[in-house]
Formats: C-alpha cells, sequence, structure tokens
C-alpha cells in the first residue's frame, strides 16, 4: 500500500469519526426525555396562591386548628408543600411602607409549618420588606427555625436568588423564585431587590434565570418549577411582561410556571407543551373584596416521565380556602383568561392536564 493510498484511509476513518460524533451530539440534544433518568417514584406537590396571618387573621389562627384544614387531605398529603407567604413573621413595629404593610405574628408559625411535613414558603413578593431589612431577616430566622424552607428573599443577593432543591424518594423537586421588579417601581428605595451587601428579594432577571434553568438541569432535576409573583393586582388577564418572563423561562427550559400576587385568578396557557398558570388567586387572606374570595390551587403529580396537574378550584369563607362545588367550580375554570383546551374539567369541577418532564418543549404549541 502507497502512502497516498494510506493517508486517504486515514483521512477518511477520522471523517467517519468525526460524523458519528456529530451526528451523537445531535441525537443527544433531541433526546425525548431528558439525557438522564428522572426517577421513578411517585411524588406530588401542591402550590397554592397568596397566603396571609397579619391583619384580621388572627380571629381564625387563635384557635389552633389548622388554616388548611379544609383542603388538607390534598395539601397535607402531597409530597411538598408551596405557598406565596405574604408577609414577612416580625415583631417589629416600624413599617418603612405606608400603605398596606402586613406582618404575621411569630407566634402563628408553627401553623403554616404544621400544613405539610415539607413547606416551602417564598417570600419574593411586594410584602416581604414592609418592615425593612430588619422584619425581613427576623422572618427568614423564624421560618428557618420552624423547619421550614425559605426562597425569594435573603440577607443578600446569592442567598434571596437561590433555588430550593428537595430530594423527595429517587426525585429532584428544583424551585425557581423571582418577582418582577417592574411592576413595583414606586417603591423603588423602599423595597429593593437583594443586592451583594443588603437584604432583599429575588428580582426576575432574565441571564439569571437561564442560568439557574440550566444548573437545575445539570443537577439531575426531575421537574424545575418557576414560581413567580408578577402581574397586576385585580386583573384577570396576563400582562405583557408576565407572557414575556413565562415564554422565556420555558424556553430556558423550565418544566411548568406558576404565578401568584393579583389576589384573583388569571388563567392557563399551554406554550411548547408546558404549562403556565398565570395566576393562583388568594388561598388564605382576609380581603374583603368578593373578587378575591374566588381562587385555585394546584397539586401536580409526578409519575415516571409525566406530571399531571389537577386545579382545585376554591372559595374563601371566614379568610379559609374551601372547595367549590362542582357547579361553581366548572364556573370559575370557564372564565379563566386565557382558556386551554388541555386543561379539561372532570365531574367534580376540577381542571386536569399532563404534560412532559424533562428538557423537551413541543415546538408546535
Amino acid at each position: 500500500m502507497n502512502k497516498k493510498r494510506f493517508f486517504r484511509i486515514l483521512i477518511t476513518i477520522f471523517l467517519i469519526l468525526l460524523a458519528i460524533s456529530i451526528c451523537g451530539k445531535i441525537l443527544f440534544s433531541m433526546d425525548d426525555g431528558s439525557s438522564y433518568d428522572l426517577g421513578h417514584d411517585n411524588i406530588s406537590i401542591s402550590v397554592t396562591g397568596d397566603v396571609m396571618f397579619g391583619r384580621k387573621m388572627p380571629a381564625v389562627l387563635d384557635s389552633g386548628a389548622s388554616p388548611f384544614r379544609f383542603v388538607e387531605n390534598v395539601t397535607k398529603n402531597a409530597d411538598i408543600l408551596l405557598v406565596n407567604f405574604e408577609n414577612p413573621v416580625t415583631t417589629s413595629s416600624y413599617a418603612v411602607k405606608g400603605d398596606v404593610p402586613l406582618k404575621a405574628n411569630p407566634k402563628y408559625t408553627y401553623l403554616l409549618a404544621n400544613a405539610n411535613d415539607v413547606v416551602v414558603a417564598s417570600q419574593a413578593n411586594n410584602h416581604a420588606l414592609d418592615y425593612g431589612e430588619t422584619g425581613l431577616n427576623e422572618s427568614i430566622k423564624n421560618l428557618k427555625d420552624a423547619g421550614i424552607y425559605v426562597m425569594g428573599a435573603g440577607n443578600n443577593a446569592a442567598e434571596a436568588t437561590k433555588p430550593v432543591t428537595i430530594e423527595s424518594g429517587d426525585r429532584k423537586v428544583t424551585i425557581l423564585n423571582y418577582m418582577d421588579a417592574d411592576n413595583f417601581q414606586e417603591y423603588r428605595g423602599v423595597m429593593d431587590p437583594a443586592t451583594s451587601n443588603s437584604s432583599g428579594y429575588s428580582a426576575y432577571d432574565t441571564e439569571l434565570a437561564q442560568k439557574q434553568v440550566q444548573e437545575a438541569r445539570e443537577n439531575g432535576s426531575s421537574i424545575i418549577i418557576a414560581y413567580l409573583h408578577y402581574g397586576n393586582e385585580y386583573n384577570r388577564s396576563p400582562n405583557q411582561n408576565q407572557v414575556k418572563i413565562s415564554h422565556e423561562l420555558i424556553n430556558d427550559g423550565a418544566d411548568i410556571v406558576i404565578g401568584s400576587h393579583t389576589h384573583v385568578t388569571q388563567g392557563v396557557e399551554m406554550y411548547k407543551g408546558k404549562p403556565i398558570f398565570y395566576n393562583l388567586g388568594n388561598f388564605i387572606f382576609d380581603q374583603s373584596n368578593p373578587a378575591t374570595h374566588r381562587s385555585y390551587f394546584l397539586n401536580l403529580d409526578l409519575v415516571e416521565d409525566n406530571c399531571t396537574v389537577t386545579l382545585y378550584p376554591t372559595y374563601l369563607s371566614n379568610y379559609l380556602p374551601q372547595f367549590m362545588d362542582s357547579q361553581s367550580a366548572k364556573a370559575l375554570i370557564n372564565e379563566l383568561y386565557p382558556q386551554c383546551d388541555e386543561l379539561k374539567v372532570n365531574d367534580e369541577g376540577q381542571g386536569v392536564l399532563t404534560f412532559k418532564l424533562g428538557n423537551i418543549t413541543n415546538e408546535t404549541s
């Protein structure tokens, strides 16, 4: 064999190996479920909207009975309970925000801690800093001392923006928590995002969110939940920024986006095969406006590579959530905007949809 032929054969072999390598990378990126095992244990995660233990709430909390008691057949039996805790837990009397400052007495913290064996409390909201950095820092300590996971706020930016990752069975659940800072420009200087040397909340940032979703994928998360505080209060339609943020998160690789803040319900969208629940409304709250008394919460059931979400319509009676009857529940779902064709309503008036877990999206959606 002459040298020219020998080198031609070597070059041919090299090109074949290069082609195999490239094809392998393409197939790997197109993997339908994920490039790793998502786990096999069945687990469930309950997610609520706004929970508040201040102002008029002691009237119903002082009994010592669980404020979740009318729906705890779902919320307590889940493996994880996630809530937006819409107040700092503090004894401070120095309110730095003039309008509607909210706080909860630390003596009620156990009622949240006892709602589930694993409770995650979001503090990325527009009331976390009602009593300044002192109130926020005290709140974080009180919640953690009660065994509650705290996210969305912290003593500095690294702590405030750090996702919560929980292992349940052979599953790994990662929850990201942000507030849309553009919604609250009027509170600049009083209610600011956390910085490298100051306490505050976790503000949504496109680059940070993308990085954290990618890291959650790399750590083998079975599901990535993005929990947002966004939207316009008392508006039952998502604004443009909500849609933009939610789509960005799913494009980044989040499995589901869930919103709080508006105190009323907003609808559901299926985007690239992944669900967005724009706003759940109030869950435990003392507002008098009847529009704030109709809401829903979610239960996420993970089975193999699928997640089935059940939407439970609720109404607030004496500030506490109770299940709606089937007719009222169906009416609430039918009024949601946007409407979601994939959300099917069963005879009990619960909405149900199923989607694929993993770093995949349905580009035709």
